[in-house]
């Protein structure tokens, strides 16, 4: 079988952690760091079936699993949205079809979009990629086409390490959530706006959506697709990683608190400098999370943060399960992509979250009105 040394040697970065320090009982590095070999210069299509070969024997997801579920893979010639597209795919993962999108994304190659359109000034604090809904991809790629003069470098947390450690340091408040989950609250208005979640309705849930349908045909055909009109989710967080039989956080209560406390919006009524509404999200029942949680939850997760510095062709392949991103503000000229993927089966629940979910394994937890 070939091998990942064939084809790359491992790198070390900086602020890279050892996975022992999340849970696992192999001491590796986190993330797997690798670097096409200096023996090797490989075009684009020799990176691709590289890629496809590795990917197809099983080898890469095998040593991704042991660090923690995340590998940037550097010296990959890719200069446009349709090269990385083309080594996005030589995973072998499904596409995932974006339901209820908050961020503003334009697609630029096929399963390819812009990571997030929101202004480089604002910072995206750590989050699972959909960890707000049950719709959620299994896996995400980023790359890099153009690195900004400062900043803008991709924080990765291990959503494993946090739990672990909140299980640890607040087990009270880590009971609190696997019991009765988080509940978010996501407001799609009618027109797209100028933040980090500014997806208008449309956007989010309107792929059969004209900009002149009134509202009854909207409301019709939103509930054709999505079932609900509702942008209040109650999911669990605390939650089971199937690959390695550990407990993971799963979800964007730190990145929905980060946005609440960066805007002075952490107090009723949660509006923040900016005029806009950044409610917290709260516990599965309606009742209020307490800031000082919130606070060290966000506080373990950032000295967890390990930085992806990027550089031109970078490619970052995240398990979305296992591990969190953020997002730095930068100046300059910066471009990331983004490409997220479907697999079965990586994710299962407690018996308290699926009772949370799933209305036929128990009593939903009825949302409480604020």
């Amino acid at each position: 079988m070939t091998s990942i040394s064939t084809y790359f040697d491992e790198l070390n970065i900086p602020g890279q952690q050892r996975t022992t320090k999340f849970g696992f009982s192999e001491d590796k590095s986190f993330p797997l760091a690798l670097k096409t070999k200096v023996t090797w210069s490989p075009t684009l299509d020799e990176c691709i079936l590289a890629l496809r070969d590795l990917s197809k024997s099983g080898e890469l997801f095998t040593q991704i699993r042991k660090h923690g579920g995340a590998v940037l893979i550097r010296g990959i010639p890719i200069k446009t949205a349709d090269d990385y597209s083309r080594v996005a795919h030589a995973f072998g993962f499904d596409p995932h079809e974006e339901v209820g999108r908050p961020p503003i994304r334009t697609v630029l190659a096929p399963n390819v979009k812009t990571a997030n359109e929101g202004p480089p000034e604002l910072p995206i604090w750590p989050h699972n990629e959909y960890g707000w809904s049950t719709i959620n991809p299994a896996w995400l790629t980023f790359s890099a086409l153009k690195v900004p003069k400062s900043g803008g470098v991709t924080p990765i947390i291990s959503s494993i390490g946090l739990a672990n450690r909140l299980k640890t340091q607040l087990p009270e408040f880590y009971e609190r959530l696997l019991k009765k989950g988080v509940r978010y609250l996501y407001r799609y208005g009618r027109e797209n706006i100028v933040s980090t979640t500014g997806s208008s309705v449309f956007a989010a849930y309107g792929q059969n959506v004209k900009a002149n349908d009134d509202e009854a045909t909207i409301r019709k055909k939103i509930e054709d697709e999505d079932g609900s009109l509702s942008v209040t989710h109650v999911v669990p967080i605390i939650r089971k990683h199937t690959a390695t039989g550990l407990t993971i956080w799963f979800g964007n209560l730190t990145s929905a608190y980060g946005r609440s406390r960066h805007h002075g919006a952490t107090l009723p009524p949660y509006r923040g400098d900016d005029g806009s509404y950044h409610p917290p999200p709260e516990y599965g029942d309606g009742t209020i999370i307490a800031n000082e949680d919130l606070e060290m939850a966000l506080d373990i997760a950032e000295k967890m943060q390990v930085d992806v510095q990027w550089q031109v062709g970078d490619v970052v392949l995240l398990d979305n399960y296992a591990v969190m991103h953020s997002r730095r503000p930068w100046s300059g000229d910066r471009t990331v992509l983004a490409a997220l993927w479907d697999q079965k089966g990586r994710i299962g629940d407690f018996p308290e979250g699926t009772r949370i979910i799933d209305p036929r394994g128990g009593e939903k937890l009825k949302p409480q009105t604020p």
